[in-house]
């Protein structure tokens, strides 16, 4: 049985020694246990020179340096098939090969060590060539890319990146390449909850968001805001191995966004201020009016404590309504960032009727409000959700120069489509009895600086603005009208409920 043994590893080791390319065997530890006359030759080293040695030491690669395959091979037992590298010879020439990395076993099936099978790549020159340049080609379809190409290992190490990336990164390609991109390219205070959810998705525990916007760092510590388009990246056995990812930098759009937004709510102000000056002198003139009574009472020595208390009250109710009515508009003016928050979108209603409902009054408007007390929140910014509503308001005010009816509704949708999804909305109707819009220019309602107002009357960026606003909260807007009788805009925003799903 002895000698049987004897012959099979004498066979084993002979059939190593004939194969073309070259064989490494190592230990735990990476000390090199067995090396073939084809390693040899491709290293330059002779069997005596490697064994004993730390495979790195023989093999001298960037690879080995950085992310040794035997600690990745031991930790999932599955092996690693196919990367190249390329390593440096005993007399310091470049080789550049192809590896396959395989668990070395024991009789009890317990990893012992791995076995490194390596092929010479310049010895197969038309394949190498035809293979450089395929890579060269693909590389050259990345670079003309006007979009960010990054892929991340499901270490989250850089694996690819391409020209575009590299600009607005501001990196060379020897600096981010094999770089954790966490570490590297996210702003610190999104490190730690975005590298989580990496971690997460490459563990299968949660879903691939394909659309999303998110801030990177650049060399020069810059923020840049990006758009990314997501794909996961996987093995042929369907294992999740990393992502694949397409980026615009929006950073200029953003901010361009930004102060449309602004300059929106400062034009909205305007025609704010004249109401709210009217509402706000109304109950002033109120208090005025009490405090002069209560000094002639006061001075001839008349005053009496019922009426006086219920002339103190007054003046505080008036009081508190001004104050209110202050702080409404000072909040709206504001300049707040964008939070996304659970909104009842009642309460941003009544927000803006506060504001513009004495308006309502002055221009001989009726309104009629049917809101759905069992509403489902929505995720919005309440702060632009305000805006949209009092922009679309005063909208309607301007549609009825000569009074009508308003009516703002609320409710909840099943299943509308919205973004080429189906999904559970809150939708907002806002209803005028107005001069209705024509169908000609119904189809460049939300075009920037297109308006039916007259000269002075507006810019043409507020139905654009909202546009935008409804757009970035991934809802959609409607608007029907007919000429002399009216317009109705509908506001469709998708749930909570529906999103946490």
């Amino acid at each position: 049985m002895k000698r049987k043994n004897e012959n099979t590893r004498e066979l084993l080791a002979n059939i190593l020694e004939c194969m073309e390319g070259g064989v490494i065997a190592v230990d735990l530890n990476g000390r090199i246990t067995f090396f073939n006359r084809s390693a040899e030759e491709i290293t330059g080293y002779l069997r005596g020179e490697a064994l004993d040695h730390e495979c790195r030491d023989i093999l001298n690669s960037d690879l080995c340096q950085d992310a040794c395959p035997l600690n990745e091979i031991v930790k999932s037992g599955q092996p690693i098939f196919n990367y190249e590298v390329t390593i440096k010879s005993k007399t310091s020439i470049k080789v550049p090969v192809n590896i396959t990395t395989s668990p070395l076993r024991s009789g009890t099936n317990e990893i012992i060590g791995a076995v490194v099978n390596f092929r010479d790549l310049t010895k197969h020159e038309g394949l190498w060539g035809k293979l450089r340049k395929e890579r060269n080609k693909a590389q050259q379809y990345l670079n003309i890319a006007g979009v960010i190409i990054v892929a991340i290992n499901n270490q989250g190490l850089v694996t690819l990146i391409n020209k575009k990336g590299l600009d607005v990164l501001g990196y060379e390609e020897h600096e981010i390449m094999g770089e954790n991109w966490y570490e590297l390219c996210v702003p610190e205070k999104d490190r730690k909850s975005r590298m989580t959810s990496f971690l997460k998705l490459m563990a299968d525990q949660i879903g691939m968001v394909e659309d999303y916007e998110n801030a990177i760092l650049t060399k020069s510590g810059e923020e840049r805001i990006i758009a990314w388009h997501n794909t996961l990246l996987t093995d042929e056995k369907g294992r999740t191995i990393g992502t694949l990812s397409s980026g615009k930098d929006i950073t200029m759009r953003k901010q361009t966004e930004a102060e449309l937004i602004r300059a929106e709510k400062l034009a909205s102000l305007g025609q704010l201020a004249a109401s709210v000056a009217h509402e706000v002198n109304n109950p002033l003139a109120g208090i005025m009016v009490y405090i002069k009574l209560l000094l002639k009472k006061y001075r001839a020595n008349q005053i009496q404590s019922e009426p006086t208390e219920e002339q103190l009250l007054r003046m505080e109710k008036e009081l508190d309504r001004t104050t209110r009515i202050i702080r409404n508009l000072l909040d709206f003016a504001r300049q707040s960032k964008s939070t996304m928050r659970p909104v009842d979108i009642n309460m941003a209603i009544e927000a803006a009727l506060q504001l513009v409902g004495h308006q309502i009054n002055l221009e001989n408007i009726h309104l009629e409000k049917n809101l759905d007390k069992e509403l489902p929140l929505v995720l919005a910014d309440f702060d632009q959700i305000q805006q949209v509503l009092i922009n679309m308001i005063l909208n309607a005010i301007q549609a009825m120069p000569d009074g009508g009816i308003l009516a703002l509704k609320t409710s909840s949708t099943i299943g509308i489509k919205v973004n080429r999804l189906y999904k559970d909305n809150v939708r907002i109707d806002i209803t005028d009895t107005g001069i209705g819009i024509s169908e000609e220019n119904l189809r460049q309602l939300f075009t920037p600086f297109f308006t039916t107002k007259e000269k002075g009357k507006g810019v043409g960026l507020g139905l654009s603005v909202v546009h935008g606003i409804i757009g970035r909260h991934k809802g959609r807007i409607e608007v029907e009208s007919t000429p002399n009788s009216g317009t109705t805009f509908s506001i469709y925003l998708e749930t909570m409920d529906e999103q946490k799903g």
